[in-house]
């Protein structure tokens, strides 16, 4: 038994990522715990810039009684949706709300964790946004454990795809995905290397090849020739049926192929799961 740890904003969720939560804790035979994070406290409501030439907030106590009243409503509404989602379900769900710092508050919570779930659209107002959210990149950077990101919408999985170019955290994170998730040792594995350093071959394949074979039926090995970031996006960016890992975010002394911004690209414009980790 595993624990997994799924991050909702409790304004804003939909049935199909309650549905990809409760896949993805069943493959890896965990006990699921919702955390429901709202923005009453901390949250905030930027206003245009036309109106100020600076970004510009409003705290919570500066929002009215009628709109704090409705906020209020429709959590406790979205509380009774998610309970009729999650009920009946023979997985363990804990419905947990938050009112601290949405990052600080799943950072936390991580460090206690095996896995953490999230959508890739979900942001919080208190936070400035991008494209992948601002809390979404904030979370892969400083998670104490794996993250798995998820598109909003569930899709099939019948290929898993490790990115890996020889250096400890790729292998770090193939390693920690195969532990975490033994119901795919029949999915179909491939292993894709971008030739850097003018180095050819697949770096430690031999030692590489005898892991994946000790865990997996069916693995196949690519090599792509080019710039890493922009092959790898090439890969991917039509794919919707696939996971594929990441050996790094935001950390430095790694290699240039797990550089953030290029992880950034993949959470940007593909419709896949993402898992990232780091040592």
């Amino acid at each position: 038994m595993k624990k997994v740890i799924a991050v909702i904003d409790i304004l804003h969720f939909s049935d199909d990522q309650v549905r990809s939560f409760k896949y993805f804790a069943r493959q890896t035979n965990s006990q699921l715990t919702v955390i429901c994070l709202d923005n009453l406290t901390s949250g905030i409501v930027t206003m245009p810039a036309s109106v100020f030439p600076e970004p510009s907030v409003i705290g919570y106590n500066q929002i009215s009684v009628e709109a704090r009243v409705a906020l209020q409503w429709q959590i406790s509404q979205n509380i009774k949706q998610l309970h009729q989602l999650c009920d009946d379900d023979d997985i363990d769900i804990i419905v947990k709300e938050s009112v601290s710092s949405p990052v600080t508050e799943i950072v936390n919570a991580s460090r206690y964790a095996d896995l953490i779930l999230v959508n890739n659209s979900t942001s919080f107002a208190a936070l400035s946004d991008s494209n992948p959210p601002r809390f979404v990149k904030d979370i892969l950077a400083d998670a104490e454990c794996p993250v798995m990101v998820l598109p909003d919408v569930p899709v099939p999985v019948k290929e898993i795809i490790f990115s890996y170019n020889g250096t400890y955290s790729s292998i770090y994170a193939i390693r920690q995905f195969t532990l975490l998730f033994p119901e795919y040792a029949d999915t179909r594995v491939r292993v894709v290397y971008v030739t850097e350093n003018d180095q050819a071959a697949i770096p430690f394949k031999k030692d590489l090849k005898a892991y994946l074979d000790a865990h997996y039926s069916h693995v196949d090995y690519a090599i792509l020739n080019g710039e890493p970031a922009t092959e790898f996006l090439a890969l991917l960016i039509r794919r919707d049926d696939c996971i594929v890992t990441y050996g790094a975010f935001g950390r430095s002394g790694i290699s240039r192929f797990f550089h953030r911004s290029d992880a950034d690209s993949i959470l940007r414009t593909t419709n896949i799961p993402v898992f990232v980790t780091h040592p």
